[in-house]
């Protein structure tokens, strides 16, 4: 119940949902935001590369072909675009999976890095994933610091997501965190959409 009351308030409180600071966003990161909010759908994988050390050694460990360090789950809850996500609370005030709303999920990207995979199944199972994912919120499932992906107990990002599709897509079968990306963005399994892909 607590969980649903703040996630009422997130929504009130655009554009910060797990970050209470106010963005203000400039004219191109606006023009970002209006062009997810037309394209995106539930279910949709958002990708993004985020900004500082981290960031940047995750990108470096990546075998993906794209320059990107973070994921989550699209799912419109109310009218609103909310990304669900992990992050480790060394990063963020809560430390696990967490929901925020789609401005700030691309205001915490680094310029044109904001990029989707929507799978090649249908709208209503992408959809049971996007649900997956939140009720992996409602359960405060925290954030996996031994990235073991054998244990859904606690999550990491990719594994969020693998997790969530997983009845959907047997296929999303994660083998080493490094490799986590590349699996996510394999273009047999589905399209990869956005303004400008950020290629390695």
């Amino acid at each position: 119940m607590i969980k649903i009351l703040a996630l009422s308030f997130c929504l009130m409180a655009l554009p910060g949902c797990t970050n209470p600071t106010t963005f203000t966003p400039s004219a191109a990161q606006k023009a970002e935001i209006e062009y997810w909010e037309r394209s995106l759908q539930n279910g949709d994988v958002l990708f993004r590369l985020g900004y500082g050390a981290v960031s940047e050694w995750i990108n470096q460990r990546q075998k993906s072909n794209f320059r990107v360090s973070h994921a989550g789950i699209a799912l419109q809850i109310r009218g609103k675009w909310m990304i669900i996500h992990s992050i480790s609370g060394m990063l963020e005030a809560e430390d696990g999976v967490q929901i925020s709303t789609l401005p700030q999920f691309i205001l915490e990207a680094q310029p044109a890095s904001v990029f989707t995979m929507r799978y090649a199944v249908s709208k209503q199972q992408r959809l049971a994933a996007a649900k997956a994912a939140f009720q992996y919120w409602k359960k405060g499932i925290r954030f996996d610091h031994q990235f073991n992906s054998n244990d859904p107990t606690k999550m990491y990002c990719s594994e969020l997501i693998f997790y969530s599709y997983r009845s959907i897509l047997p296929q999303l079968q994660p083998s080493h965190p490094d490799y986590d990306f590349q699996v996510l963005t394999d273009t047999s399994l589905g399209k990869i959409i956005g303004p400008s892909l950020p290629k390695k």
